[in-house]
């Protein structure tokens, strides 16, 4: 038995635990996934916005720059048609181009050139075309300067950008013609092109019509490709399509599709100066790259931590079920009426409940001996005395028997009165003396009777003090749990703290990646503060690991706690198992005290009959001396001693016959108390 209760206990405290621990490894290492997943995914979706921003904003810069370098141009006396005070020839302008050709050519500028009002253009370098269909030069001469889309140079037929802007008369201040700066598209793309995010993701510009302006793929600018037309003969490039309508709309956004059967993630900002706008894509496996290495941590530690925790629940579970199995054994002795055998004083020495089960154990054990003792000797004194009063009451009935012969004797022969009178006195006499002792011995039969209802009782309300013992130890078993339960409310606040915690340190990290880029765009000037910020990124990056180091300990502790709940209900269910047993206890007295309860008055009307009888035999010797006194009334008087005799004798029949009754129970109640060693 102690064995199977052991094995089935520990197996099922481990297996339970071990599931438990599971299930929790389960859900962390998916919820885990889950937010990594998402996290990693909102930070690149961030982090390609920012990209996106950063070079549009770069792009703005140089458009600015370029701008102001051809408005500049536009606005010199020699192009506005002076020179001194005449009118500065064509030469004189052209000469002006090529020098600033040399001056802008870091700006991108690879020529300029001037236009009449019907679209005739001179280049610096002598060139000629005509550019009256294109849209830069109607809105310069609109009076606005403007930046076109990528177009097809008529020249020299490169991809160019032209910053068109207009020449006003020096004296009119009308529009007399349009100034027109060249950039070379290429390195637009090139620059475009370099821009990488992920493994193979890459950027791309596009103008307000949605054409492609600038790829690492020179072909789709060269080949002036247009996804938004393209899609509507292509349902595949909708999606794709829908996103560049919106940045063609100059609008600033994150965006998923799907491209060619890959999921993808787009960031998109608008370049404001020009009508242009850039994204930055990118695969959304390649961006989640990083959540296999946490997946595999993740994995790793939950292993552990389920290996720990059956180790940990088997120990425990041994250090739990040794002093139960010691409880069960012992009871199990006590159920047998074994009580010499002591509980081990180890288990006595132990402070927790359990050790306090063991004492209410040792001390049920400690009241009931004593008490089995004192009920086993009244039990032998019962039975003594039951046979005394079985042979007396025999004697009673032989001698009432005799008493009754004797009489019939009398009356049927009155000559024989006189010699047998004596031996009446003498055979009355005897049953007085009997009676005597059968009145004496019912005495103490009814007073061992009485002591053994009262020491029952005793052993009743014993057994009612510890069931109150017991109940409050369960009692005290719910209070546990309940401070338990609030223990881990306090470490869910804790969490929720480093919530807050872990927010701030992304905020924290966010601002200094801002600074970074902040510092990066001050170039030499910004170095100090990028490493400052570098700095104040670590430090973010260190608070959040410390974070999550504690929220691991208090997940620790919050499993640990949960453990530790169900082990008190587990010992909580154990106490209300020995509070039955105890009960069942209880009854068992209950039965005790019924049957000697019922002796009592068994033996209290036997005792009543007797000492009727004692006072009847007065009777007998007044009626016997009267007979010897009178001799003329001895047949009348023999009828009437014959007819007392019979009542005599039935009477002793009765007392007999109750003196064997109580005689068995006594035999009963002894061979009960004797199955109890103490």
């Amino acid at each position: 038995m102690t064995g199977k209760l052991n094995g089935s206990l520990r197996m099922k405290m481990t297996i339970l635990f071990g599931l438990i621990v599971l299930i929790g490894c389960l859900v962390l290492f998916f919820v885990s996934e889950n937010q990594a997943g998402r996290a990693l995914e909102a930070e690149a979706k961030e982090a390609m916005l920012k990209v996106a921003k950063q070079v549009a904003a770069t792009q703005d810069s140089r458009n600015q720059m370029r701008i102001y370098t051809v408005e500049s141009l536009a606005n010199r006396n020699v192009i506005r048609g002076i020179q001194g005070d005449r009118e500065a020839t064509l030469e004189e302008k052209m000469k002006a181009l090529s020098d600033e050709v040399k001056r802008a050519e870091s700006q991108g500028f690879k020529r300029f050139g001037i236009a009449d009002k019907n679209g005739e253009i001179i280049y610096h370098d002598g060139s000629k075309a005509n550019i009256a269909d294109r849209d830069y030069f109607k809105a310069a001469l609109g009076g606005k300067t403007f930046v076109s889309t990528s177009i097809v140079s008529k020249v020299d037929n490169s991809v160019v950008f032209i910053y068109a802007t207009p020449i006003y008369h020096y004296a009119t201040n009308e529009i007399i013609g349009v100034l027109t700066g060249t950039v070379d598209g290429a390195k637009f793309s090139e620059l475009v092109g370099s821009i990488t995010y992920a493994r193979t993701g890459y950027a791309f510009a596009v103008d307000s019509t949605g054409k492609t302006i600038a790829h690492k793929d020179a072909e789709r600018v060269t080949g002036q490709e247009n996804i938004i037309e393209l899609a509507k003969s292509n349902q595949s490039l909708s999606p794709l399509a829908g996103v560049i309508s919106k940045m063609a709309n100059g609008e600033e956004g994150i965006a998923t599709y799907t491209f060619q059967g890959q999921k993808r993630i787009i960031a998109y900002a608008p370049i404001m100066t020009a009508g242009w706008a850039i994204a930055v894509t990118a695969p959304s496996a390649e961006v989640l790259e990083r959540a296999t290495g946490l997946r595999q941590s993740v994995l790793l530690v939950s292993s552990l931590i389920i290996l720990v925790a059956l180790v940990l629940t088997f120990i425990m579970a041994k250090t739990i079920t040794a002093p139960l199995v010691l409880a069960v054994d012992h009871l199990g002795l006590i159920a047998g009426g074994d009580f010499t055998r002591p509980v081990p004083e180890v288990f006595l020495r132990r402070k927790d409940e359990i050790g306090k089960l063991v004492h209410a154990i040792d001390k049920l054990q400690a009241n009931l001996r004593p008490l089995l003792s004192s009920l086993r000797e009244d039990a032998k004194t019962l039975s003594g005395n039951s046979e005394t009063l079985s042979a007396t009451s025999e004697e009673i009935a032989s001698s009432s028997g005799e008493v009754a012969n004797a009489i019939q004797q009398v009356a049927s022969g009155a000559s024989d009165q006189a010699g047998h009178l004596q031996e009446i006195l003498d055979l009355v006499k005897n049953i007085t003396i009997s009676l005597e002792k059968v009145y004496t011995e019912l005495g103490r039969v009814k007073a061992n009777s009485e002591e053994t209802s009262k020491l029952a009782n005793t052993g009743k309300k014993e057994l009612d003090s510890l069931i109150v013992s017991i109940k409050g130890a369960r009692e005290a078993f719910k209070v546990v749990v309940e401070r338990l339960d609030v223990l881990k409310g306090s470490v869910s606040q804790v969490g929720e703290i480093l919530d807050v915690i872990n927010g701030i340190a992304d905020q924290t990290n966010l601002l200094a990646l801002n600074a970074a880029i902040e510092a990066a765009r001050a170039g030499e000037a910004g170095r100090g503060f990028a490493v400052v910020a570098d700095e104040v990124r670590k430090l973010a990056e260190q608070s959040r690991m410390s974070s999550d180091k504690i929220r691991a300990l208090l997940n620790n502790i919050t499993s640990e706690t949960e453990e530790v709940v169900a082990t008190s209900e587990e010992v909580s269910g154990q106490v209300t198992s020995q509070l039955e047993n105890v009960e069942h206890t209880v009854k068992a007295f209950d039965n005790i005290l019924d049957s000697v309860t019922a002796i009592t008055p068994m033996i209290e009307a036997t005792y009543r009959e007797v000492d009727g009888t004692v006072k009847a035999k007065d009777a007998v010797l007044d009626r016997v001396q009267s007979i010897s006194s009178v001799a003329e009334e001895t047949s009348a008087s023999a009828q009437e001693i014959s007819a007392s005799a019979e009542e005599l004798s039935a009477s002793t029949q009765e007392i007999a016959g109750n003196a064997q009754q109580i005689l068995e129970v006594a035999k009963q109640l002894e061979e009960q108390v004797e199955r109890f060693k103490v």
